[in-house]
């Protein structure tokens, strides 16, 4: 456990701190920040386990956090978070940096028996035996001077993260689950995965997109770039621009003039005549592009059969996950589910799905496509393990 506690506001003890994580080759990371009025969260203290030393670093006080996005960066230093997500959209919209040598010790308490999902508090106790007080989630990191109840809080969130990871990884280790545990940190966190907003990726968000004709999806797709880089650049949440249901209605009924856009119903009354030209010029340049189909739905006699087995697939998925201790929803989505079984059921091997390659086939992934075969039964047990895999071929 670290002891010492230091807080930093000049950027050059920060670097120092960060030329240190280097030297050590490890870095335990959390951020305290504000995300209620932005599209950026705003970072008020960031809190840093180095060897022996926390340093509790203050950007409001004037401390630049760019040398720790620096060492985020560096895949020299093993950087360990928990339930990074917020955190490193942080840093990918603050500093353009993502992380390259990332554990998370939520996502790996999920390959070891332990949920998905669970508080860092829960994980410490579980895990080392350690209670820590958690009653300043709520506070206002942006106010001055912090309490001492604030910086205990804040200081705890990386106290114990190197002991917790390194228990957590020897378990996953033991089970035969570090390979696992890799796999996904290279999904979720690797440079293939999508850390902050792609605007261009921003349409598939949109609530009622699946209604759209292919032309309206195409200029939806332009409108929610529009309205993500304008709310990015002006530092608004997306919604408080446009609403979802009001930019599905403007996609489809495609105002030609500012005074028209600014009278369809839902359009914030702050939205000015510029950003209402802005915004009809950004869909009129979706004239020039393909349209966005869906891809057709499943013929009838497929969506017959997934009406079946999605529900008994789930069931399937559930107690095998159950059986290695893995929660489900670590596993698949129920979407992932139908997905993967539409692909095995119109021909395809489903290798290109979440559940058709790495650990979840091994886990779940062969025996959906068993039982979407009726190559594999299941039968309910009257005690654990409540189900009964029955081999049609046996």
């Amino acid at each position: 456990m670290t002891t010492t506690t230091h807080t930093y506001t000049a950027t050059d003890d920060v670097s120092a701190l960060a030329d240190r994580a280097r030297a050590t080759g490890r870095m335990a990371l959390d951020v305290e920040f504000l995300w209620e009025r932005t599209y950026a969260p705003i970072p008020c203290l960031a809190q840093v386990a180095v060897g022996d030393e926390i340093a509790l670093i203050d950007p409001i006080e004037g401390a630049s956090l760019q040398p720790i996005a620096d060492v985020l960066e560096d895949p020299s230093v093993e950087i360990i978070m928990h339930a990074p997500s917020a955190d490193l959209i942080l840093f990918a919209l603050g500093f353009n940096a993502r992380p390259t040598n990332l554990l998370d010790s939520q996502l790996i308490g999920g390959f070891v028996g332990l949920g998905s999902g669970q508080s860092l508090g829960a994980l410490l106790s579980r895990v080392l035996g350690v209670k820590v007080a958690k009653t300043e989630g709520y506070s206002d990191w942006s106010r001055r001077p912090l309490t001492d109840a604030q910086l205990e809080y804040a200081a705890a969130d990386v106290a114990h993260l190197f002991a917790m990871v390194d228990e957590l990884m020897k378990r996953a280790t033991e089970m035969g689950r570090a390979e696992w545990v890799r796999e996904e940190h290279e999904r979720r966190f690797g440079p293939d995965a999508r850390i902050a907003q792609d605007p261009w990726l921003a349409w598939r968000k949109v609530k009622g997109q699946g209604r759209l004709t292919p032309p309206e999806r195409a200029a939806l797709r332009r409108a929610a770039a529009w309205r993500e880089e304008e709310a990015r650049r002006r530092d608004r949440p997306v919604g408080w621009l446009i609403p979802d249901r009001t930019l599905i209605e403007v996609a489809r009924r495609r105002p030609t003039t500012p005074a028209k856009l600014l009278a369809e119903r839902g359009v914030p009354a702050a939205l000015k005549e510029r950003e209402a030209a802005g915004l009809i010029e950004a869909m009129e340049m979706s004239a020039d592009d393909a349209p966005i189909t869906l891809g057709p739905p499943p013929p009838a006699a497929v969506q017959a059969r997934l009406d079946t087995l999605v529900p008994l697939a789930q069931v399937l998925l559930g107690a095998r996950a159950a059986a290695v201790d893995l929660a489900p929803t670590l596993v698949a989505t129920r979407d992932e589910v139908e997905s993967f079984l539409v692909a095995v059921l119109t021909g395809g091997d489903g290798a290109d799905e979440a559940l058709g390659h790495g650990w979840r086939r091994e886990v779940a992934g062969d025996a959906l496509v068993d039982l979407a075969s009726g190559r594999l039964g299941i039968a309910p047990l009257a005690e654990s393990p409540f189900l009964r895999e029955i081999r049609v071929d046996d």
